[in-house]
């Protein structure tokens, strides 16, 4: 029997498509971040709702994925498409506010949903039950 050699390939580790996080970058601590799409006035939006844009010295995104670039001093990473995006924050308080404030509205339309049906009202027959 014949000794065989191993070829190690210099190809690059294949990624598996799915697998890649082009929006990953560090936490800070008592911020929620996001990338924002930067189309029409979105960032003026987020920034008059109490996002800043994060002006650190910092990579975003997976290496793997391709790389980051920076305009000014704001973090743009590529978000997949044409569109940039830029690295906002917003204080994790204000952010729970606001998730607070979007759940109450879904558990008043899901209320009203199951009360008008359960009701009987406008024909409609049978129960619903949202859990």
């Amino acid at each position: 029997m014949t000794d065989r050699k191993v070829v190690r390939s210099s190809r690059p580790k294949r990624v598996p498509i799915g697998t890649r996080n082009v929006l990953t970058f560090p936490e800070r601590a008592g911020y929620k971040r996001r990338v924002v799409s930067d189309v029409g006035d979105r960032i003026k939006q987020f920034e008059a709702a109490g996002y800043t844009i994060v002006r650190e010295d910092i990579v975003a995104g997976d290496p793997k994925a391709g790389s980051e670039t920076k305009i000014g001093s704001a973090v743009n990473p590529r978000t997949g498409s044409e569109t940039k995006g830029v690295l906002m924050e917003i204080r994790q308080e204000w952010y729970d506010e606001d998730q607070k404030a979007k759940q109450a509205e879904i558990t008043r339309g899901e209320r009203d949903m199951t009360r008008k049906l359960n009701q009987g009202g406008d024909g409609d027959y049978g129960s619903v039950k949202i859990e």
